[in-house]
Formats: structure tokens, C-alpha cells, sequence
């Protein structure tokens, strides 16, 4: 891993995909932030979840001590393979 990404990833707050509504809200209120990034367990960015987010899964019914951040979680990135190309197309040159 470079040093850049590093430094980049030190001061950044995340949680695992498998932590419970729970431990993502303690760990907000111990960190003073209202989002976190939601990491898989290979290390790889799934997206991110907010405390508004955890308020609402609790007011619809689910379990804090039960339901994950996994189950929740805002952002999904498709694995890099199907990702779609951004293709840039120039108009042709005006003489």
C-alpha cells in the first residue's frame, strides 16, 4: 500500500459491513461524526451510512442489536470489472 493512500485512509472514519446499527451509531457519537464509510472485509470502499440512516432502520422496525451496516448501507460499488467507461468523444476539428 503507498504512503499516499495511507495518510488518506488514516483520517477517515469506517466500519465494517458485518457491525450491527449499533456499534455504527456508538461509534459516531465516540468520533463526533454523523456519516462513516462502510468497508468490506476484503478492505474494499461499499459505500457509506449516516446517522440519519441508522435512526430510520430503527424507526421502520429493525433490530440495532440484530441489523447490519451491510443491510443498509447507501453506496454499493460494482465490482471494477462491470464498471461502464466514461467515453469522451471531441467533435471534429473546425477549419
Amino acid at each position: 500500500m503507498s504512503s499516499t493512500k495511507q495518510a488518506a485512509d488514516a483520517d477517515v472514519a469506517c466500519i465494517g459491513e458485518g457491525e450491527t446499527l449499533r456499534q455504527a451509531g456508538h461509534r459516531m457519537r465516540e468520533l463526533g461524526v454523523g456519516k462513516l464509510r462502510v468497508r468490506r472485509d476484503n478492505g474494499d470502499l461499499q459505500g457509506v451510512i449516516s446517522a440519519d440512516m441508522v435512526v430510520e432502520s430503527i424507526a421502520a422496525g429493525g433490530d440495532p442489536k440484530t441489523v447490519t451496516v451491510g443491510d443498509v448501507v447507501s453506496f454499493r460499488h460494482p465490482p471494477a470489472r462491470t464498471r461502464p467507461r466514461l467515453r469522451l468523444r471531441w467533435p471534429a476539428a473546425v477549419s
